[in-house]
């Protein structure tokens, strides 16, 4: 990996810990309250929070979303999260492989996330861009395979390149691509935005490809386009300025949700900040919901206390919102939104 990649990925750390450069538009979850249910005619110890993904358990619905790897820092990183995903009981998605495939000195980054969390599913991450170039599937493969991946995350992120001073636009053949990756690629797939959204034709497309799996990833969270404005240069100040344009671009993520009809598994990230969007998320269809942005800091410590702290936070408002609702497992929160009423 070069320098110039090691150095992006230490921008990109440093900045989406940025709320600057999130979204002011949000994901749409602050539209939705849970109708409280006085007499929910169950006990409180016996609600179960469980779920089954990629045919493992966890003990609640939530995924790590993929943030970084392949650069020094990353190694501590990676390893806090991985123990925290460990000790919660909930799923961790790791930044992009590339690096990893690209400098052997850039693996451990990747593979101590395994060795921090022997029992917890872990889904390696790489971009669209990448998949297209058909000598990298069986360098991929073997890379999965040393990290006992459980799946692999492809992630679609053409107006984050446009943006970026080193992007790659070559985007034509994209979904062709993913069909012969469904078709021979040996792990689940897992298709998902950077933050901009998954727009209901796209899903669609995905759907007919063979994907059974989405992260909407949608607008309202950390955003791509504004990261990546603030690493160009004065001497690029058109695409500088045009990038302002592009501040509020997406998709938010409720919006899909509440459009969306499918039988895919649906992960909804981009934009749950705060615990009880997670419930919500589960209540408007997803089948479990993905957070970076509110972990980052944490993440980023040495002490890894906080970091599980936090997640048992979101698992045990997600408890409680099933008790003030009146569910007792989450088959019968996720997709049933009359639990929930729209704030106009």
């Amino acid at each position: 990996m070069t320098r110039d990649i090691e150095q992006r990925k230490r921008d990109h750390l440093v900045l989406a810990q940025n709320d600057a450069l999130n979204f002011s538009i949000s994901a749409g979850f602050d539209r939705w309250r849970f109708i409280h249910n006085a007499l929910p005619e169950i006990n409180l110890n016996e609600i179960d929070t469980g779920t089954t993904f990629l045919g493992k358990e966890l003990q609640f619905p939530l995924l790590i979303s993929s943030m970084s790897g392949g650069i020094e820092e990353s190694f501590n990183f990676n390893a806090n999260l991985a123990t925290a995903a460990e000790s919660v009981g909930c799923a961790l998605g790791l930044g992009s492989v590339r690096a990893g495939l690209e400098n052997e000195q850039a693996r451990d980054s990747f593979l101590i996330a395994r060795e921090k969390a022997p029992t917890a599913i872990i889904m390696a991450n790489l971009g669209i861009a990448q998949i297209m170039d058909s000598q990298s599937m069986d360098r991929v493969a073997t890379f999965c395979g040393d990290l006992q991946a459980n799946a692999l995350i492809i992630h679609l992120n053409s107006l984050q390149e446009a943006f970026q001073p080193e992007g790659d636009t070559q985007f034509k053949g994209a979904l062709n691509a993913i069909k012969t990756w469904v078709r021979e690629f040996p792990l689940p797939l897992i298709v998902k935005e950077v933050g901009q959204g998954l727009s209901i034709e796209v899903i669609q497309k995905l759907q007919e490809a063979g994907i059974k799996i989405i992260d909407i990833a949608g607008a309202g969270g950390s955003n791509w386009i504004s990261i990546e404005r603030e690493r160009l240069s004065e001497d690029q100040s058109i695409l500088k300025q045009t990038a302002h344009e592009f501040a509020n671009w997406g998709e938010p993520t409720a919006e899909v949700l509440e459009t969306l009809g499918t039988d895919m598994c649906v992960i909804a990230s981009g934009g749950l900040k705060r615990p009880l969007d997670l419930p919500k998320a589960l209540a408007l269809g997803a089948n479990m919901g993905g957070i970076a942005g509110a972990l980052l800091k944490q993440a980023m410590a040495t002490d890894t206390g906080q970091l599980i702290e936090q997640l048992l936070v979101w698992k045990k408002t997600l408890k409680m919102a099933m008790f003030g609702v009146g569910v007792s497992m989450i088959d019968e929160l996720i997709g049933n939104r009359h639990l929930l009423h729209k704030i106009d």
